[in-house]
């Protein structure tokens, strides 16, 4: 083999590790859209949703109660049996309403909340443009992604006919962990691993001041209207799980991660652009912390928002920063781009 050859081949493949490296691009397809209409009683809003999804769904519930220990499906059926002294409404009929639809037991779907709230490993970005623009980007992994794939949907909360809130979340679930109030924030939601084990957290839920983190992020979008009041609610309310809570306003500064502990934040991380902090990063490590080397998202995410620039983020910009290597993992099941200043831009890519 000549030596041009040689060069050539050499250069070739360098060029395939650095493309690799900074941008593993998979747009993947748009999730189904619904609409559920918070105006009917709660037992039906869930119905239509469900019903199209009804096997993955069970198919679901079925891997997810082989991966807790067996002596916590007990307490699981005596909150599911009481389900109204421990879940709020409307959210306790909306599961009965989801299990009557599904067949299967209310168990079986307040189960799937607490796992759903526990077990996912996410990236999130919020930040600020050069035009004071509020933007939101995360990508959601999680075990068996293939068939999370196929009951990840789009859901526009309507009252009178009118977008009180979206969320991209999973068919039969009712917390939600990537969501958008129009004209006022969005919000996401990473697990933080404390080493708290679930039965730790059913324990938790027995204390009606608790409440599940993802049900606390739907409450968040049902009834505040701004940034500030959202930040106020998701820091302060007693949680059964511990859990990084980013959240994005329409105002220039608006960016917020949260480090909540059971009771309260750890730490309240702000954006700051006129000090230089003109996004934030967070994936399921403290951000005061080093990653770990085995699970370093962090780190590529932060060269791609510098190497793209604050006066050049757009959607696409947002997805191919997301799309960075590590960043986009094979456990990666979406992907969303949101500004609440711009309701009409939120985005959601189902990854390939």
């Amino acid at each position: 083999m000549s030596r041009i050859n040689i060069v050539f081949i050499c250069i070739s493949a360098f060029v395939l590790v650095i493309q690799s490296e900074v941008n593993c691009i998979s747009s993947g397809r748009t999730p189904q859209k619904y609409i559920v209409n918070l105006d009917i009683p709660a037992e039906k809003r869930w119905s239509h949703v469900v019903s199209e999804h009804r096997d993955f769904v069970l198919t679901v519930h079925k891997i997810m109660k082989s991966m807790v220990p067996k002596e916590i499906f007990p307490l699981v059926e005596f909150i599911a049996a009481e389900i109204n002294n421990f879940i709020e409404q409307p959210y306790a009929d909306e599961m009965k309403g989801i299990a009557k639809t599904l067949d299967c037991n209310v168990g079986d779907v307040v189960l799937a909340t607490l796992i759903y709230d526990i077990a996912s490993y996410c990236t999130s970005i919020v930040t600020q443009d050069s035009y004071g623009q509020i933007w939101h980007a995360r990508n959601l992994d999680y075990s068996f992604t293939d068939l999370l794939k196929n009951i990840t949907v789009e859901v526009d909360f309507q009252s009178n006919g009118k977008t009180q809130y979206s969320a991209v979340t999973f068919a039969g679930y009712v917390g939600i962990m990537t969501g958008q109030r129009p004209h006022a924030f969005t919000v996401t939601v990473n697990e933080r691993d404390d080493g708290t084990l679930l039965w730790n957290i059913l324990i938790d839920l027995l204390d009606k001041n608790a409440v599940s983190v993802s049900l606390l992020i739907r409450n968040a979008l049902a009834y505040d209207h701004d940034f500030t009041s959202a930040v106020k609610r998701l820091s302060y309310t007693t949680t059964g799980a511990e859990a990084y809570i980013i959240v994005g306003g329409i105002k220039p500064g608006e960016g917020a991660v949260i480090t909540k502990g059971h009771f309260k934040p750890d730490d309240v991380w702000m954006l700051n652009a006129t000090d230089g902090q003109w996004f934030l990063v967070q994936t399921n490590y403290d951000h005061w912390k080093p990653p770990p080397p085995d699970d370093n998202r962090r780190s590529p995410a932060t060269r791609a928002m510098n190497s793209m620039g604050s006066s050049n983020i757009t959607v696409e910009s947002l997805f191919h920063v997301m799309s960075t290597r590590k960043v986009l993992n094979e456990q990666t099941v979406h992907t969303t781009v949101m500004s609440a200043g711009k309701p009409a831009l939120m985005r959601t890519w189902i990854r390939r």
